[in-house]
């Protein structure tokens, strides 16, 4: 029989918590957010609110890199984080340089995920005028260095073989001295070392949450403008854009589980004192 286990000799005595009723909690209060997000409380971190402030202050037909470098492996630390900055880079009024360096998978991953996420804002959107795809370039640090010196050198047609010079976006871009800002996924070194260091470009990261405390200094030395770390730098960043996804559902599971734990813990400290004083007894 689920549930506790109980004897009656006057009072109530708590013996035994069945795990099959731990296991079945466990999985609803896992299961009912990734169904349909919580939106529980959820404090925001300086690094997430600073790209989310950077984005805001960009005047009206500012250019930014966006690379979607999302692989497989790492779409539950990533995916959200560059759906939720997405949107927000597409309800600006803003040109978009897409672009995939960190992984040959990004370009599969932005149709099959990213892009069903964002359709609504694209559809608002002119492709060429607003935003443009160079889908995924080989050379990673290398091709970095070259889009940076020579754009149109480096991304000389489009994912629909569009030659650069007549994509009406990319004719006064020409280097990284027209980009007002790079938002990347995964690594932030590079970018520093391509676009801060040498053009003063303000470089964003979206990263794996691990990556977090190793970025800080970046931060704070004004090499990183902004920085969301995991699923909860893009639970935060769904919050400040108020359009829940992936990243609350998960950071509402994570909660939730959290407090599960808790509470079990609360229980088995009332059913090992219980125990304790029907012993002595």
């Amino acid at each position: 029989m689920l549930g506790l286990e109980l004897e009656m000799e006057g009072e109530v005595m708590v013996k035994e918590l069945d795990p099959r009723l731990m296991y079945l909690l466990l999985f609803i209060v896992v299961g009912a957010p990734l169904i349909r997000p919580l939106g529980l409380p959820l404090p925001i971190t300086e690094p997430v609110l600073a790209l989310y402030n950077k984005i805001e202050s960009l005047p009206p037909g500012s250019i930014v890199l966006f690379e979607y470098g999302v692989g497989a492996a790492s779409w539950p630390e990533h995916g959200p984080s560059n759906i939720a900055v997405l949107k927000h880079l597409l309800s600006k009024d803003v040109k978009l340089i897409l672009i995939s360096l960190y992984t040959a998978e990004g370009p599969t991953l932005f149709a099959t995920r990213i892009k069903p996420a964002i359709e609504s804002y694209l559809e608002k959107k002119t492709y060429g005028v607003d935003y443009v795809d160079f889908g995924y370039i080989t050379g990673y640090e290398t091709a970095m260095a070259a889009i940076a010196e020579n754009v149109h050198k480096a991304l000389s047609v489009d994912v629909y073989g569009t030659p650069v010079e007549k994509i009406p976006l990319m004719k006064n871009v020409k280097s990284a001295e027209d980009i007002d800002l790079v938002v990347a996924t995964a690594y932030c070194e590079p970018y520093i070392r391509q676009f801060y260091t040498p053009y003063g470009v303000p470089v964003a990261i979206m990263t794996w949450g691990m990556n977090a405390p190793g970025y800080m200094p970046y931060i704070d030395a004004g090499q990183l403008c902004g920085m969301l770390a995991g699923i909860r730098g893009a639970a935060e960043y769904e919050t400040l854009i108020g359009s829940p996804g992936e990243g609350i559902s998960s950071a509402d599971a994570l909660s939730l589980s959290h407090l599960l734990v808790i509470a079990l813990v609360i229980i088995g400290n009332i059913q090992y004192i219980l125990t304790k004083e029907r012993s002595g007894r």
